[in-house]
């Protein structure tokens, strides 16, 4: 498979937003695809950490997408994608959520050379963090620094595929205030086995005044018929100017049965360090099962055993709960 092949695969696939993605227009080179989900999660005992007074947190979102491709000539194609999501109030009454928040908006050109995309989406190292993000609570360890996370603005993002295992992404981040630019870059090599090695490298300003940060992060990924194994660890300065270093590892499994049900299993552990006081921001094992009735809706119950304590952070300001949450999920995908 040429390197075309691939990036036209990829950026389909972007475009699409998943195989459930409705097809609504295909004409002489342009096709328009429309897809998003619409997701129940009601959480019991905790809500991100902190203990539910009542009987249960309503975390349901919908989501809506829209994406394309045309043909510009034989070696050249435009793209674009946009998605939004709503989420709802947690009550009792009728009082309703009427704000929907962009996540992504982008155009790009793809070729013989790879695809290049402007606008909001996720920078180059974020193809890292995802090859352990596979569950429900995971993914938390890309989010120290916005130059190695997801959904930024101004972000100018080449992806290329080569020797049909290597992916490569490169992304710049051209901020409108002074000093906050950005960049990162990370590759994926797949062996035939099934056995994929990952290594990204970000970096970025703060903002005038401030410091700067940057990350690394490493993944390595197994795949063996309904067997999937991932692990990813991150580590680096959030600022520089007020010593602030950080420390991320992850690591999740899942396995499909065949039969539509899938069991996952996670464990999670993040902390920050500011001028010499460390906490722990996240450290916590996860256990999901999934059913899937069928391609378009599936049933899930995740439980989190938060490992935390209930105490004061310094570095937050405000005191952290460490309660454990039981979330209740149907997602029904189109």
């Amino acid at each position: 498979m040429n390197n075309k092949t691939l990036i036209a695969l990829a950026v389909a696939a972007t475009v699409s937003a998943g195989a459930n993605a409705a097809n609504v227009y295909s004409q002489d080179g342009t096709e328009l695809n429309v897809g998003g989900r619409a997701e129940f999660r009601g959480d019991f005992i905790g809500n991100g950490g902190e203990e539910i007074e009542g009987t249960m947190a309503n975390n349901s979102r919908f989501r809506l997408n829209v994406g394309g491709t045309t043909e510009i000539n034989e070696s050249l194609s435009g793209f674009g994608f946009y998605e939004a999501e709503q989420t709802v109030n947690s009550s009792s009454d009728n009082d309703a959520n009427s704000d929907f928040k962009q996540r992504y908006m982008f155009a790009g050109l793809q070729g013989n050379f790879g695809a290049v995309s402007f606008g909001r989406q996720d920078t180059a190292a974020v193809q890292i963090s995802q090859m352990s993000d596979v569950t429900t609570f995971t993914g938390a360890q890309k989010e120290f620094i916005s130059a190695g996370n997801e959904q930024i603005n101004n972000t100018i993002l080449y992806t290329g595929n080569f020797v049909d295992a290597l992916t490569v992404k490169a992304s710049l981040v051209a901020g409108e205030e002074k000093d906050t630019d950005a960049y990162g870059v990370s590759g994926i090599y797949t062996l035939p086995m099934g056995l994929g090695f990952g290594l990204g490298y970000s970096a970025g300003d703060n903002g005038e005044g401030n410091g700067s940060g940057d990350a690394i992060i490493a993944g390595v990924n197994y795949t063996l018929d309904s067997l999937y194994l991932a692990g990813t660890y991150t580590t680096g300065e959030a600022d520089d100017k007020d010593k602030s270093d950080f420390n991320g590892m992850e690591f999740s499994a899942v396995y499909g049965f065949g039969n539509g049900f899938s069991l996952m299993g996670a464990y999670q552990k993040t902390d920050l360090k500011v001028n010499g006081t460390k906490e722990d921001q996240s450290d916590f094992f996860e256990v999901t099962g999934d059913y899937r009735f069928n391609k378009n809706i599936n049933a899930y119950v995740a439980y989190q055993l938060n490992n935390l304590d209930s105490q004061y952070s310094q570095i937050a300001g405000k005191k952290i709960e460490g309660e454990d949450t039981l979330r209740l999920g149907l997602k029904y995908a189109f």
